[in-house]
């Protein structure tokens, strides 16, 4: 624990934090039992105004490292719900491979395959000249597609209660106005992570080339700093948005960004098209499991962003809405 960080931390939410054998966790978790569960909120959302104060200022490591000081606590001052999520094995891709009941592996069945083939279609069918270079995160709506302006919020709040549980910390949001969907602009929205540092890097890599063939796809020093377990998160959050409209409207019109990123990452990392079908069979499986068991926490997330809330209020919400008998 970063002793600096960790001393700010308890000055701003008053844990007594006495140095001694058992160290400082102990201490806190006495006096939150003593405190009661009222008083651990109100620490924990304490805490998470420094780490919105940190991400307002551009330091992400440090917004970062309070989060992960806060995910060490006892709750419910803590963060119980950061990188918990429970996971389907990487050897399972399909969901006649769970453990359900006919009734829930038919619905899964039907969500599945309808999400894989508009990645796979959209795969096939997306640009990948530089001229199609988009930002870190951005999800773009076609100027052709009618969208609510709350199936967009839907579609944000998927990217980010995945990344989330997934241990990926989100460091802002945006969407288009309600105004600018009325006046019937393209609608532009994104969330962007502490993690994914690597899609800036292939995104200047591209836009200083004419085209793809110009780029030398696994360049090896960036590479390296993509391991499979981000790999595996990344995946998870770029379909979080599509996932999320799926269980909601039956269909997405929000996943055009990410599968220009999708596709652009795939290429750099030279994955051939049948390793990229089974690591999307899983991804997909993955997170619709996620999404589905937490319905509850991302009906309250939307509402939040809807509204234009901090991070750290997010978060809140998060922790306060989620399924924690079924992380």
């Amino acid at each position: 624990m970063n002793l600096s960080v960790g001393v700010t931390i308890a000055r701003e939410i008053s844990l007594d934090l006495r140095r001694g054998t058992d160290g400082a966790v102990v201490v806190a978790t006495k006096r939150v039992k003593e405190d009661g569960d009222g008083c651990g909120v109100r620490r924990r959302r304490a805490a998470l105004r420094m780490v919105d104060r940190q991400l307002a200022k551009g330091n992400s490591k440090l917004a970062l490292s309070l989060v992960k000081q806060l995910q060490r606590q006892p709750p419910p001052a803590g963060l119980r719900g950061f990188a918990a999520a429970r996971q389907v094995p990487r050897r399972f891709s399909s969901v006649e491979e769970l453990d359900l009941n006919v009734t829930e592996k038919s619905d899964l069945q039907s969500l599945h395959g309808s999400i894989l083939d508009l990645i796979k279609s959209s795969l096939q069918s997306s640009p990948l000249d530089e001229s199609s270079v988009t930002g870190e995160d951005d999800d773009l709506y076609s100027e052709y597609d009618i969208v609510e302006h709350k199936q967009v919020v839907q579609h944000e709040a998927g990217h980010f209660l995945v990344g989330y549980v997934l241990g990926v910390l989100p460091k802002k949001y945006r969407f288009s106005s309600m105004e600018d969907v009325k006046q019937d602009q393209v609608i532009d929205a994104s969330v962007k992570f502490i993690g994914f540092e690597f899609l800036t890097e292939l995104e200047d890599e591209l836009s200083s080339k004419k085209n793809m063939c110009d780029v030398k796809p696994g360049h090896r020093a960036i590479k390296r700093k993509l391991s499979s377990t981000v790999l595996s998160k990344f995946l998870c959050v770029i379909v979080g948005g599509l996932v999320a409209e799926y269980l909601v409207y039956g269909y997405s019109k929000g996943h055009h960004g990410d599968m220009d990123k999708l596709g652009r990452v795939l290429k750099w990392l030279q994955i051939t098209e049948d390793e990229a079908d089974g690591v999307l069979r899983w991804a997909v499986l993955n997170t619709l499991l996620i999404l589905r068991r937490h319905g509850e926490a991302r009906l309250a997330l939307v509402d939040s962003m809807t509204r234009g809330r901090s991070i750290g209020n997010c978060i809140d919400v998060i922790e306060t809405t989620l399924n924690y008998h079924d992380i």
